[in-house]
């Protein structure tokens, strides 16, 4: 029976074949990333219309554990009349977080969109991912067979939450969820697409060649580049706010004081509408508290002239002249109605005071949980910062044959930590960051995986950046 099973499947999910012995197949499964897959089979292959298809995909499973499925997303045909090769290119289902974007109300349609800035998730990390995809994903676009796994409230708590305006999901999520402790997967079970986390654990035993566990390890490293950050948030010129973070450990270890800049202007957008919120609320009291003033002299004016028309009344009667007293008793019944309305007029001013007084009390209360709030989120940028600049730990593993440390059931996968003895004295401890899984016969695969992050790769520095410039030219997008 061949470690590697092959079956593909229509674009609704529905199983259509298997293929038994390409002539190469390759799959590179990645943490927190989108997992690729290539497949090259023969041109006469009797299942090359099921490949095909528009919307074909393939499902593959390693030593009985799933391994990647998705859509095939390119081909290519190669043929010299006589004989050819057909090849496949396929990316895995966490795809559909780069294609799922997290509106500031997913709730609503298109047009309120301009309601609010962000949306912001803040809780802990699988509960942020669920509910992100959950409410634009699932809800909102109806990915096709997408379905969310129950929520167990793994993971630590995201400082300061994640903010979404029109970002892929995947841009926002990571690397926070990743930093909390959790690696994410989405997976083809039956005719659905199964989102859900898992906890990466450390694997028990150190590796090394003179252990033989590894016939060969080969290390990078990298000096940090930055030690401090200074994060700039919202506003502009004199109003702009600023936060600075040190990390002390690393100016020790390395003798050094390097600082970076973090345009973090999403920050603290609902912070600055509470302030303002609270400004209006405190303008509109003190326009309530003059009005009411306003009322209070009215009403006082017209209780002394309701006193004055009483004595008049009263003076009227006793000079016993009835046209004077009945003149007299008019003004008495016109004053008593003034004072009547006057007062009315004056507990609604009251009651509008006290009301305003109520809603400035409230919003008021709520600026230091939203102060803390925008200072953690500015914190987490320039956090975020701090592991981007910092040093750089990449280790290449080749592993000795059917050793203990082996991919699959029972060994170790991409996101768990594996201790490295790379030296007499040294040994590190890296994230297996992806592990290429090669056919070489139906029994046997080649398995190289890598930990930490290569810095001798070229093509995988430059791919990155590129990355890294395509995200942040989104997020400028998406303000």
């Amino acid at each position: 029976m061949s470690v590697f099973r092959i079956a593909v499947y229509d674009k609704n999910r529905v199983f259509k074949c298997q293929i038994g012995a390409p002539e190469s197949l390759e799959v590179t499964v990645r943490h927190n990333l989108v997992s690729t897959l290539k497949m090259t089979v023969p041109l006469g292959h009797d299942r090359l219309p099921e490949l095909m298809a528009d919307g074909a995909r393939l499902k593959v499973s390693f030593k009985g554990e799933h391994l990647i499925s998705g859509p095939i997303v390119s081909d290519e045909l190669d043929t010299d009349g006589v004989s050819g090769s057909y090849t496949v290119s396929v990316e895995d289902d966490f795809r559909v977080l780069r294609e799922i974007l997290g509106w500031p109300v997913p709730w609503e349609p298109i047009s309120n969109q301009g309601s609010r800035e962000y949306k912001y998730y803040t809780t802990n990390a699988e509960s942020i991912v669920k509910a992100a995809v959950t409410e634009n994903g699932v809800t909102r676009l109806g990915v096709p067979g997408l379905t969310v796994a129950p929520n167990l409230n793994r993971g630590a708590v995201v400082p300061g939450g994640v903010a979404f305006r029109m970002h892929p999901l995947a841009d926002i999520l990571f690397p926070a969820v990743e930093d909390a402790g959790l690696g994410v997967t989405v997976k083809q079970e039956g005719t659905s697409l199964v989102l859900d986390v898992h906890e990466p654990v450390t694997f028990p035993r150190t590796l090394s060649v003179k252990g033989r566990t590894l016939q060969r390890t080969t290390m990078t490293r990298t000096r940090p580049t930055a030690s401090r950050t200074v994060v700039g948030g919202s506003g502009e010129g004199k109003a702009r706010y600023f936060r600075a973070l040190t990390d002390t450990a690393r100016e020790t270890a390395y003798g050094m004081r390097a600082e970076v800049f973090v345009d973090d202007r999403q920050a603290g957008t609902d912070y600055l509408a509470l302030v303002k919120d609270v400004a209006d609320a405190n303008a509109a009291l003190k326009e309530a508290n003059v009005e009411l003033k306003e009322a209070d002299r009215a009403l006082k004016s017209a209780q002394s002239a309701q006193v004055n028309a009483d004595m008049a009344f009263d003076l009227a009667q006793n000079s016993g002249n009835t046209s004077a007293s009945s003149k007299a008793q008019t003004n008495l019944f016109a004053a008593n109605d003034k004072v009547t309305a006057r007062q009315t007029d004056y507990n609604t001013a009251l009651a509008d005071r006290n009301s305003k007084q109520t809603a400035y009390n409230n919003l008021n209360a709520q600026l230091p949980a939203a102060l803390a709030t925008y200072q953690a989120t500015m914190d987490d940028s320039g956090t975020k910062a701090l592991v981007e600049n910092g040093p750089k730990n990449g280790v290449s593993l080749t592993l000795a044959g059917t050793g203990i440390f082996q991919y699959g059931p029972g060994g170790f996968h991409v996101g768990d930590r594996v201790p490295v003895k790379v030296a007499d004295g040294v040994v590190v401890t890296e994230v297996i960051r992806e592990c290429t899984l090669k056919w070489v016969s139906p029994m046997f695969a080649q398995v190289e995986p890598v930990a930490g992050e290569l810095t001798n790769q070229p093509e995988r520095t430059t791919a990155k950046r590129i990355a890294a410039l395509a995200k942040g030219q989104r997020d400028l997008g998406a303000r």
